[in-house]
């Protein structure tokens, strides 16, 4: 009898015991192995449809829906990616369910990055995956200006954003920003920001003291009439904070995201419905981004991003993505300031970390102020179309003395629109008053 009782406790204590025991270290050391640049061409992410993902959820039994983290995925689809991983020899590093595309999503770890290639080649061929991809690494496009004498901000008096505001500043229009994270207690942006999260806060938990995304925020809603700072091109509008990227360096403007923290944060915004999505930042093509903010524009989402100009940026290379390059940056590919969208990108005075402010340059700041003209024209007109935004950006570019383009004013996008929308004139600024 005492055979068969200890028989019993060591058939139950086998089998109570969890078959993927991770400590908490471990659990960090992957978590570094997604974020760290020198290890990404290791990594493959992998995507496939799973039908339950939009189903299961707020019904499903305990065992059939199962939490990893801040994500949920379905016991079918782990038992596919625990397939995947054994029949490639990959490890997996972590999944969660893309729900606004009903796709889940792996990333796996590849013990030498020769073998990508062919991994790769071979899961493309697997029926089990729809999406196999590196897992790519993308970068925020702005710097600091060093001039300390540069006194006047003139961006803004270069679009005719005054005389805009005549008619719309952005109210009732949100827009969601794919960035770093911002300064939420800035005088200029208290109030401003709707809604907030970090999608890389394993490796990056600041978020009210990164300077990218604080920039960018001031740019597109810093407040307006508060006698303080600056004013933004759609103050009124409201922001949502979505933090993809982090600080390259410690205290850096610079900033990188990679297609894990990006696809999250971009699925997230779809299920927020926000309006505008600014991303100033660029990167390789990337498959899974690509279905995601197609998804995004399906559902009437206009798509704004930072372009250097150089050839294939992404995601300001997609279709119906407005693509912005800086009037003052250098031109490295074939795309040409003539045929896209510009705005002022060069010692833009702006919003900063611990309630500063400072003059930055970049394609990320003229992708923001367009992104705020866009609110601009949305709340005017809540259906215009992707094309018909579009196409009014390109009618209201303007041109310098010297006859080339000198980007969006966005007081004749607001009166192109007016041509064929009822716009009522909202107050009478100084702006309008000094022009007179």
């Amino acid at each position: 009898m005492k055979t068969y009782l200890l028989l019993a406790v060591l058939v139950l204590t086998v089998f109570s015991v969890p078959s993927e025991s991770k400590t908490a270290s471990d659990s960090k050391n992957e978590f570094n192995g997604l974020y760290d640049q020198k290890n990404a061409d290791r990594l493959l992410l992998v995507a496939f449809t799973d039908n339950t993902i939009n189903t299961l959820k707020g019904t499903a039994s305990p065992t059939s829906y199962r939490q990893r983290g801040s994500y949920q995925s379905s016991t079918w689809s782990e038992r596919v990616t625990n397939q995947l991983a054994d029949d490639y020899g990959m490890e997996k590093l972590t999944e969660w369910p893309i729900t606004e595309v009903g796709a889940h999503c792996v990333v796996y770890r590849l013990a030498d990055k020769a073998s990508v290639p062919d991994a790769i080649a071979r899961l493309s061929k697997d029926d089990r995956v729809d999406i196999v991809q590196n897992m790519n690494v993308f970068k925020t496009k702005a710097h600091y200006d060093n001039d300390p004498y540069f006194k006047l901000q003139t961006n803004l008096q270069q679009m005719q954003i005054g005389l805009a505001h005549g008619r719309a500043t952005g109210r009732d229009i949100t827009i969601g920003m794919i960035d770093t994270g911002v300064d939420l207690e800035h005088p200029d942006l208290v109030g401003q920001i709707s809604k907030n999260q970090n999608f890389a806060k394993d490796i990056s938990a600041s978020f009210s003291t990164d300077i990218h995304g604080t920039a960018v925020a001031g740019v597109m809603v810093a407040k307006r009439d508060n006698a303080k700072g600056i004013i933004g091109v759609a103050p009124n509008a409201k922001l949502v904070a979505l933090k993809a990227c982090w600080p390259d360096t410690k205290d850096a403007i610079e900033a990188v995201c990679n297609s894990f923290t990006l696809a999250l944060a971009v699925n997230t915004a779809i299920k927020v419905g926000v309006d505008v999505l600014n991303m100033s930042l660029t990167g390789p093509q990337d498959p899974l981004l690509t279905l995601l903010l197609n998804k995004a524009m399906a559902k009437g989402i206009v798509v704004v991003a930072a372009d250097t100009g150089s050839v294939g940026d992404f995601p300001a290379s997609l279709k119906d993505v407005i693509s912005v390059q800086s009037i003052k940056q250098p031109v490295a590919g074939s795309t040409s300031l003539v045929e896209s969208i510009s705005a002022p990108g060069d010692k833009i005075l702006t919003t900063l970390p611990h309630g500063t402010y400072d003059f930055i340059s970049g394609s990320s700041i003229a992708a923001a102020e367009v992104s705020g003209v866009v609110a601009l024209l949305l709340e005017l007109n809540p259906s215009l179309t992707l094309a018909e935004v579009h196409a009014i950006l390109q009618k209201s570019k303007i041109t310098s003395k010297d006859g080339m383009v000198a980007g969006v004013n966005a007081n004749d996008a607001v009166n192109t629109l007016c041509e064929t929308t009822s716009c009522s004139q909202q107050v009478i600024s100084f702006a309008q008053i000094n022009a007179l």
